[in-house]
């Protein structure tokens, strides 16, 4: 009797041990995919800003496109490219924000117990460089 008794113990406190587990491993691939994402998002806006700077004609547009170009293979739920300062004319500002979102796998599970952080994950990045050239125009 004592065995079965010890054996009831030994099941009830694996199985609380690897839910505990579990949900601290899902945890943290959320996390990690958190961080790539806001990661892959600040490279595509620096991405953005340079070729955009170094464009002769159509710095916007080019930097618009380069951006865009680098976000297809990321993490980032419908994200989106604005160009927030032009860089028009030799030595002026181009400035670039990606945003986007992350899934959040636990949110599920957290309106469960009544709270938490129960939205997707909201990235946004943004990058400065100035433009350059010999000259203004095409």
């Amino acid at each position: 009797m004592l065995r079965r008794t010890w054996r009831a113990l030994e099941t009830a406190e694996a199985a609380i041990t690897i839910g505990v587990a579990l949900l601290v491993t899902i945890a943290f691939v959320n996390l990690g995919m958190a961080v790539y994402a806001n990661q892959a998002a600040q490279y595509a806006a620096n991405y953005g800003a340079r070729m955009g700077s170094t464009a002769q004609c159509d710095r916007a547009g080019a930097a618009l496109a380069a951006a865009q170009s680098n976000l297809k293979h990321s993490l980032l739920r419908a994200p989106t490219v604005q160009v927030l300062a032009r860089g028009e004319s030799v030595g002026s500002t181009l400035k670039i924000r990606v945003s986007g979102t992350v899934p959040n796998f636990m949110k599920g599970l957290l309106r469960l117990f009544g709270g938490g952080f129960v939205q997707d994950f909201r990235i946004t990045a943004e990058s400065v460089f100035r433009a350059e050239g010999w000259g203004d125009g095409c």
